[in-house]
């Protein structure tokens, strides 16, 4: 019988439970909870969402991560802006991102992602790291200029 509290136990540690409470216009929006909260973590989107899992899953080192995270650098090489219109057109307001999907493989993108204001190009390998590229140009957009510590 104590072997099987210890794995109950076991598995809620691995266990994220996402409650969503709204969902309009594809907009998801809720509560994200772990046995390690003291309350539940809300979210107003998939970004948030995905931000929060991830920072649960490094706070408890689990899976364990086998890589490092990616950050944009500059790597010295050139790489094409869009050209299929005017480049004034195809700007965002906040950064601009030329995506590439390569290969769809283990149930996820592959690819490159372009920081058109930050001049630097990387490559991806699943959609998650895609995500977090782009977040890390927005919350950090500074130009790329040299390995980020």
């Amino acid at each position: 019988m104590a072997y099987m509290n210890k794995q109950l136990v076991q598995e809620s540690y691995r266990s994220l439970i996402v409650c969503v409470d709204a969902y309009e216009e594809r907009r998801i929006g809720g509560r994200l909870c772990h046995c390690s909260f003291q309350s539940h973590e809300s979210f107003d989107n998939l970004m948030q969402l995905l931000l929060l899992i991830e920072q649960t899953i490094e706070e408890i080192d689990y899976p364990s991560a086998s890589t490092q995270k990616r950050v944009f650098k500059k790597n010295g090489t050139n790489f094409i802006t869009p050209v299929c219109c005017d480049l004034k057109e195809t700007t965002g307001r906040l950064a601009t991102f030329r995506v590439r999907i390569l290969f769809r493989q283990n149930a996820s993108w592959q690819g490159t992602v372009a920081w058109i204001e930050g001049g630097c190009e990387e490559p991806f390998r699943s959609a998650l790291e895609l995500i977090m590229l782009m977040d890390n140009a927005l919350l950090n957009p500074s130009p790329c200029d040299g390995p980020q510590a």
